[in-house]
Parts: structure tokens; sequence; C-alpha cells
């Protein structure tokens, strides 16, 4: 049984969440699921001696928890568009690389025709 797992469980249920939710809580946090079960069975068995029973006994492993969960639909919140389609990034990429490829030839060709391109532009402004 590990204190702070049990300090975990304890605060949840005085604010009023069911002891599964707070299992969850605490397994999705990165707690070992045996540290969670053992931690919430010692917790009841406290409260039964106490006379105090706030939830029912600990029956489902947190493994069917964990199952009962995922078939459940759940909401994504997105924050970021990390996982936006990735046409856009591709898309990008192209034009980005036709661009290159166009200021490399812009580049190549005033090294090669710098003669023409300086009698062009003194005639010009004559």
């Amino acid at each position: 049984m590990r204190e702070d797992i049990l300090g975990g469980l304890r605060s949840a249920l005085i604010r009023g969440e069911t002891l599964k939710k707070a299992m969850m809580t605490l397994y999705n946090a990165g707690y070992k699921k045996n540290d969670i079960e053992e931690s919430a069975r010692a917790l009841q068995q406290m409260d039964i001696q106490k006379g105090v029973v706030q939830q029912p006994a600990v029956a489902k492993p947190i493994e069917k928890v964990i199952q009962k969960k995922s078939q459940q639909p759940t909401s994504i919140q997105e924050v970021s568009n990390y996982g936006a389609p990735k046409k856009f990034n591709k898309i990008m990429v192209i034009l980005l690389i036709f661009l290159l490829i166009l200021l490399l030839g812009v580049l190549v060709s005033i090294f090669l025709f710098k003669a023409e391109l300086i009698e062009f532009f003194n005639n010009s402004f004559n």
C-alpha cells in the first residue's frame, strides 16, 4: 500500500468523486494498477473498521474499469493543429521547393549573364 495513492484516493472521495473514478484518475496519472487496487482495498478496510463505508467494495480490478471506459465514446479536445491533415503541409512543401528552384535559377542566371545585366541597367537609367 502506497501512502501517496491512499492520500489521493481519500482526497478524491472527500471531493465527492467515486472510488472508481479516483482509481482511473490515478491510473491515467501513471501509477501502477496493482498499487492503486491495493491502496483502494486498504482504504476500504480502514473505512469498514471505522464503520464508515463510503463506497461498495473494490470488486472490479482496474482492467475492467479501463475496458468499460474504452467502450464509451470520448470527445477529443484539440488545443493545436498538430493532428491536422497533412495535405496542407505537403502543398506548402511542394510550393517552397518550387520557389527554391526558381530562386536558384535566378541566382545562376545572374552569375552567367552578369555583364549583360550590368549593361542593361546602365542603359535603363541613363
